[in-house]
């Protein structure tokens, strides 16, 4: 994450500590009423049904206290404020001690951001990337920021660039939206592990990256529909016990594959990133998403666009619940097939927009995205007669200090 930060000095200048921070002002306007673009699942409601006029979507302010030990040990401290599931209650995002023994070398252990993509431990903060906000349809399914465990980085010259290997384990804490208002999937206990293959030279990087979260809470919304596939009268004369539990979130592995370029040299700056998610329960089908990123810098402005597009694997549903037996039956596999239905995600995203650099701390941002969707696994409160089409107009003010 590029951060500036203000020195600050305690009474012990041998021990000194850094304070910095950043923030967006933002305001995004839709052209439709009949359905919420949010900016990730963590969002229950956003900008077009709710407000047609939103200025919390992509607002945020975060403080980040950082203290030096010794030469080789360092704390972090991250404090950040934005629409969530807790609505806008600063939450503690990071929160760890690093130990750097050498240069090939670093350890941490706390409150760790969850890089599970590139840009994805600082999409947060607005002022390092030249969009409005990250594409929806690449970051929108992520419902992990943080984690608690640790994390080691090796690191080796190679070549003209630097390789670096990342290693790290450790539980999540936070909980998503579920699209329904008092209901939220709670991640508390899930498990997390994984690791990126990083190469980076003066001008390029490339990583490949792969992340595992295995569930251990069941997704609210869905409970009744399992109780009712594994009844002891229903199993008593059709065995769908067996189709609760393909179903069911709990004890499930759900599996991030990542895959990324990134280009910076003189005025052009791009990103391609690739990634494949996907999970061992019938609710969350294979998805796979890329997202296409080219910018110019001319002075202090960067034009840039933005291609993005998530599709489904595969997408068919089969409840294998036997049809026209009885009406309780017939809806027990319709809710099934909803149930999967409401997780496919197939969205396109066409941007295009322009940074304007005011001084060094500060940028403003101009964007224009033409959203089309067939499924409605990233927006909420999508109203009947909706055509799946959105254009959302989006003004921000960055800053760090």
């Amino acid at each position: 994450m590029l951060t500036l930060v203000t020195q600050v000095h305690a009474a012990d200048d041998s021990k000194p500590f850094t304070i910095s921070g950043f923030g967006t002002l933002g305001v995004v306007h839709s052209n439709t009423r009949n359905v919420d673009i949010v900016r990730d699942l963590t969002q229950n409601d956003g900008v077009g049904y709710t407000r047609q006029t939103d200025f919390g979507m992509d607002s945020n302010f975060g403080l980040q206290l950082n203290k030096s030990i010794n030469d080789n040990i360092d704390t972090a401290l991250q404090v950040v404020s934005r629409r969530s599931t807790n609505k806008f209650q600063p939450e503690v995002t990071w929160a760890y001690a690093r130990y750097v023994p050498n240069d090939n070398l670093q350890l941490r252990a706390g409150r760790l951001g969850f890089d599970v993509y590139l840009l994805a431990d600082s999409r947060n903060v607005g002022y390092t990337y030249q969009w409005v906000r990250p594409p929806i349809d690449f970051f929108g399914s992520l419902i992990i920021s943080y984690f608690d465990g640790g994390d080691m980085v090796l690191s080796t010259p190679l070549g003209g660039g630097i390789l670096r290997a990342k290693v790290f384990a450790g539980v999540a804490k936070e909980k998503t939206s579920t699209g329904s208002p008092d209901e939220f999937l709670s991640l508390n206990r899930s498990r997390l592990l994984g690791g990126h293959l990083e190469y980076q030279t003066s001008n390029w990087i490339y990583r490949l990256g792969y992340s595992q979260l295995t569930f251990k809470n069941e997704f609210p919304p869905l409970q009744p529909l399992l109780d009712n596939l594994r009844s002891p009268y229903l199993n008593a004369f059709i065995p769908s016990a067996g189709l609760a539990n393909d179903l069911s979130l709990t004890d499930k592995k759900f599996t991030y594959l990542s895959a990324g370029i990134a280009y910076d040299e003189g005025p052009l700056q791009a990103q391609l990133m690739l990634n494949q998610l996907s999970s061992a329960s019938l609710l969350f089908p294979t998805n796979r998403a890329a997202y296409l990123t080219v910018g110019y810098r001319i002075d202090q402005w960067t034009p840039y666009f933005t291609y993005s597009a998530s599709r489904p694997v595969n997408k068919s549903t089969a409840s294998r619940l036997p049809l026209s037996v009885s009406p309780d039956i017939d809806m027990l596999a319709a809710a099934f097939n909803d149930a999967i239905n409401n997780q496919y995600n197939r969205q396109t995203t066409f941007s295009l927009g322009v940074r304007y650099d005011l001084t060094e701390k500060s940028n403003v941002k101009l964007q224009v995205d033409d959203i089309k969707t067939d499924d409605y696994f990233l927006v909420r409160n999508n109203q009947p007669g909706w055509n799946g089409k959105a254009r959302l107009i989006s003004i921000a003010y960055n800053f760090i200090f």
